[in-house]
C-alpha cells in the first residue's frame, strides 16, 4: 500500500469504503469457505486462495484510496494499516492452504489453517471499523460488520464440529451455502 507513486483519487471516500466494504466480505467468505475445504474437500483450496489474493488486489488497491480520501489524516493512516494486517493474514492463509494440498491428511496444518481463516476474518472487521471510523453512520459498514460477526460465529460452529472430526458436507453441498 506504500509503494509505487501515490494515488490520484477521482471519487469520494464514500466511493471508495463501498468497495473496500465488498471486497472485505468476499475476502471473509473465502476464508470460511477455505476452512471448510480444509475438512472437506482440500483439493479446492487452490482455487478459493486464487480467488482471496484476487480480492485482495482490488481491496488493496481500493484500500489505498480510501485512506487516501478519510478524514482526518490519522483514519486514513488507521485504514492502510489496517488493510495491510490484512494483507499479511491473507499470505499466511494461502500458504497454509497450499501446504495443506501438498499433505492433505496432515490434522497439525489442518489446525493452522482454521487459525488463520480465522485470523483474517478478524482483521476484515479490523478494516470495517477502521473504514466506520472515516464515516460516522455508514450504513454499510454497521451492516458488513454484523455480517462479519455472523461469518465469525459461523466459523466457531464449524472449528467446534472440525475439531470433533464430525464435519461433513451432504449431497455435494458446500457449508458456505449456508
Amino acid at each position: 500500500l506504500d509503494e509505487g507513486t501515490p494515488p490520484d483519487p477521482k471519487g469520494t471516500f464514500v466511493d471508495y469504503q463501498t468497495t473496500v466494504v465488498k471486497y472485505s466480505k468476499a475476502i471473509a467468505v473465502t476464508a470460511q469457505e477455505m476452512m471448510t475445504k480444509s475438512v472437506t474437500n482440500p483439493e479446492e483450496l487452490g482455487g478459493l486462495a486464487s480467488q482471496m489474493t484476487n480480492d485482495y488486489g482490488h481491496l488493496a488497491l481500493q484500500g489505498r484510496m480510501a485512506a487516501a480520501t478519510a478524514e482526518p489524516e490519522e483514519i486514513g493512516f488507521q485504514i492502510r494499516t489496517r488493510v495491510q494486517e490484512l494483507g499479511h493474514g491473507c499470505i499466511f492463509l494461502v500458504q497454509k492452504a497450499g501446504a495443506l494440498q501438498i499433505c492433505p491428511t496432515d490434522s497439525y496444518t489442518k489446525r493452522e489453517l482454521i487459525e488463520c481463516a480465522r485470523a483474517v476474518t478478524e482483521k476484515v472487521s479490523l478494516v470495517l471499523s477502521a473504514l466506520q471510523a472515516g464515516n460516522k453512520g455508514t450504513q454499510a459498514c454497521i451492516t458488513a460488520a454484523s455480517a462479519v460477526s455472523g461469518i465469525i460465529a459461523d466459523l466457531d460452529t464449524t472449528i467446534m464440529f472440525a475439531t470433533a472430526g464430525t464435519l461433513n458436507a451432504e449431497n455435494n453441498e458446500s457449508f458456505a451455502d449456508h
